[in-house]
């Protein structure tokens, strides 16, 4: 059994939905009486428009929040927002990391966004080691120095001879 009811609606709007409806092949009635079938089996007509507003919006957040992790992926880290202010992408991808509704996007920038710790240190070169180890010896020899127990040479300067050889001399501080 049928019922017909009285809607009202814009005549521009009607038309378009007339002629969207004939393109796809459809009763004009067709599409509504799903809806509302789809209403009564959600049992809330106010979230299921609220759910479509949200579709709506969540491709476009999508397709924003994808732009800016790739500007963000690839070394652009600050955008202009007029001729002289620039604005950082970081929490602009934050911010669209608690709204986008795709699990795969949000992994993607919290992947981009997460300081990752370092997984061990490396070992040190010997170069390293010998170095520090010069250096520890010549802060040790300053302290000494400082105190006057020290007999460390200071100072090691490259010297150029009068046939231009070149030589090292230590200088020890005079005492």
């Amino acid at each position: 059994m049928k019922k017909q009811t009285g809607i009202w609606v814009d005549a521009q709007t009607w038309q378009a939905y007339r002629i969207l409806c004939n393109r796809e092949k459809l009763r004009p009635a067709e599409p509504l009486e799903k809806f509302i079938r789809f209403i009564l089996r959600d049992g809330s007509a106010l979230s299921i428009m609220n759910w479509l507003e949200n579709v709506g919006r969540a491709e476009g957040l999508e397709a924003y929040a994808r732009v800016l992790l790739n500007w963000y992926k690839n070394g652009t880290y600050w955008i202009m927002i007029t001729d002289e202010d620039e604005a950082p992408i970081q929490p602009m991808l934050l911010s669209a990391l608690k709204e986008v509704p795709n699990p795969e996007l949000r992994r993607e920038i919290e992947d981009a966004l997460t300081i990752k710790p370092a997984q061990g240190k490396a070992e040190p070169s010997k170069a390293q080691i010998k170095a520090e180890e010069e250096i520890s010896e010549t802060i040790a020899g300053l302290k000494g120095l400082v105190k006057g127990k020290s007999k460390v040479p200071v100072r090691r300067s490259l010297v150029f001879g009068k046939s231009g050889t070149r030589r090292r001399e230590t200088y020890r501080p005079s005492t």
